[in-house]
């Protein structure tokens, strides 16, 4: 892995998200890193339209590949999974035996931007007539971020 430095000029691109009301949670490092992991493929079922009839987004994701994203064990993936659940951030279904089971993720209600949610965009859990066709708008979660205009601001290399 290169590094380089952050500068006012650099956008984020490759990052897991992970709503600040989480770190208030007695939950561990794993589990936080876990659900960033599981709310940043959610972001992309939203964008393929997965989701079910009550229009809540799932992911699947099998134990295996988690515990390789995480360099971790899947003894380890699953007791952090439970915690999860046990703490109500995520409910799993699994369809049929032997099938990767939907994680559906629950979200702290300050994680939606304010006005971002248009009056036709269900709430989560709300239910929805679900028309496969009808594609939610892409988040920018990957999207460079805007330059700060305010460059006079602060001198290069100044900590805010």
């Amino acid at each position: 892995m290169k590094l380089v430095r952050y500068t006012r000029g650099g956008g984020l691109t490759n990052y897991l998200p992970l709503p600040r009301a989480l770190l208030e949670l007695d939950l561990s490092g794993t589990a936080l890193l876990l659900y960033g992991l599981l709310l940043d493929r959610a972001t992309l079922s939203q964008k393929n339209s997965w989701w079910d009839q009550e229009g809540w987004v799932y992911v699947r994701f099998p134990i295996q590949k988690l515990a390789a994203a995480l360099g971790k064990g899947t003894a380890v993936i699953k007791v952090r999974l439970r915690e999860l659940e046990e703490a109500g951030l995520i409910r799993r279904i699994t369809p049929r035996r032997g099938e990767a089971s939907q994680i559906f993720l629950c979200l702290p209600e300050d994680a939606f931007l304010a006005g971002r949610r248009s009056k036709n965009q269900p709430r989560p859990g709300q239910k929805i007539s679900h028309d496969p066709a009808k594609k939610l708008a892409p988040n920018n979660l990957r999207e460079p971020q805007k330059e700060n205009n305010h460059s006079d601001q602060y001198k290069e290399e100044e900590s805010l």
